[in-house]
């Protein structure tokens, strides 16, 4: 990418931020939780389409999902790019979602300039519901990624944080059946299906000491509701999280051996399903992440440190199917959570500005680079080539 077209994006990004900071605040001013993004969406669709995008709605029949594309009637590679725009419950954007997409609406507006120079499509994914539906796994199990040969994102966070692991995440609940009785006059007529949760809750608890680098967590979903009826229903769900797929199905396969002792134990039956959209370990392409590292850092943002997250999202699946990369970017604010108010007034901030401009200039300058570099688009596709291969090889 040679110096002229790399400071025209940054111009760019430099002259549009008056309306990607309208973007933001809007977002702010009127959070929407997940599967409820109707303002989110149709604001941000009317933006892209008043830049000359093609925007399809309603993916797969997501409601408020989009894809907007543009294509420079070259040919080129496809830059993907990721916006987010649910909001929390009761603290709004505590996660930083509409700066989520704003940064990516703004990387979109510059590259158009890249793809025209140089050929090449750009499409932005609209994916809803991350922090509760999960709306990027459904969409990469139907292809909906298929067009694009990357995908990229940015998500705010208190420090900068380099593209890397997150876990898999699952969630099960466990339900047990019994027989009712009463418990004063007939026990011996019961079935208790609580002693068989609590027998449950308790195996789990034991053998979860054994296993590394994982979180099991359970709260009780049912117990009964009096004391002088023996409960002929009982539940217990969890929250799994792992390093991978592959070590959430041990976990899985645990819990049901646990799930049939404890029924067994007493005498009642069960069964285990998943309650909440699971989400597979984010997968990070290093080449591509190099790159988004390199310009940011370029730019002024400060280092870009290698650590892991514990944490899950559902850009892991579309890392499954897509190279991908999903870097943090700090809002100077070390001492604040995510997820909480404080997070989200942050980003209305002079350094949630600062933090949409630098990101937005690292994403379209990381873009722009994939489009003129046949040799970096090979580099990266070759290391997703061998991750592909290597999970086929555990299957």
């Amino acid at each position: 990418m040679d110096a002229a077209l790399k400071a025209k994006l940054i111009n760019i990004v430099d002259e549009n931020m008056e309306e990607l900071r309208a973007i933001r605040t809007y977002l702010y001013d009127n959070p929407e939780v997940g599967g409820e993004e109707k303002k989110a969406s149709r604001f941000l669709t009317k933006k892209l389409e008043e830049h000359g995008f093609t925007v399809t709605r309603n993916l797969i029949d997501i409601p408020y999902s989009f894809q907007a594309v543009y294509d420079s009637g070259k040919a080129g590679p496809a830059i993907g790019l990721m916006c987010e725009y649910d909001a929390l419950p009761l603290m709004g954007h505590g996660c930083g979602h509409n700066l989520i997409a704003a940064a990516s609406a703004g990387a979109a507006f510059a590259l158009q300039a890249a793809a025209d120079e140089v050929g090449g499509k750009i499409i932005v994914f609209g994916t809803p519901a991350e922090e509760c539906f999960a709306c990027k796994g459904p969409m990469a199990e139907a292809g909906v990624f298929a067009e694009a040969d990357v995908a990229m994102m940015v998500h705010p966070s208190p420090t900068n944080r380099s593209s890397g692991k997150t876990t898999a995440l699952d969630a099960w609940q466990i339900d047990f059946f019994g027989k009712a009785a009463h418990a004063g006059t007939a026990p011996e007529e019961g079935i208790n299906a609580l002693d068989a949760a609590v027998h449950f809750y308790t195996l789990v608890g034991f053998e979860k000491q054994y296993l590394k680098n994982t979180n099991i967590y359970g709260v009780f979903a049912a117990a009964g509701e009096k004391c002088s009826v023996i409960p002929d229903y009982a539940a217990v769900k969890y929250l799994v999280r792992g390093e991978s797929v592959r070590e959430l199905n041990k976990i899985r396969n645990m819990f049901q051996r646990c799930a049939y002792a404890a029924a067994g134990a007493v005498g009642a039956q069960c069964k285990i399903w998943r309650n909440e959209p699971p989400n597979k370990n984010l997968v990070t392409n290093s080449t591509l992440s190099d790159v988004f590292n390199r310009h940011y850092q370029a730019l002024g943002g400060g280092e870009m440190p290698h650590t892991d997250s514990p944490g899950s999202t559902d850009m892991g699946d579309a890392s499954y199917v897509i190279p991908a990369i999903h870097p943090w970017v700090g809002l100077d604010c070390p001492q604040l959570s995510l997820h909480s108010e404080a997070f989200a007034r942050q980003t209305v901030t002079e350094a949630g500005d600062r933090m949409l401009r630098l990101s937005a200039q690292a994403l379209a300058l990381t873009g722009a680079e994939v489009l003129s570099d046949e040799k970096l688009l090979k580099a990266i596709k070759r290391e997703f080539q061998e991750f592909r291969e290597t999970v086929s090889a555990a299957d």
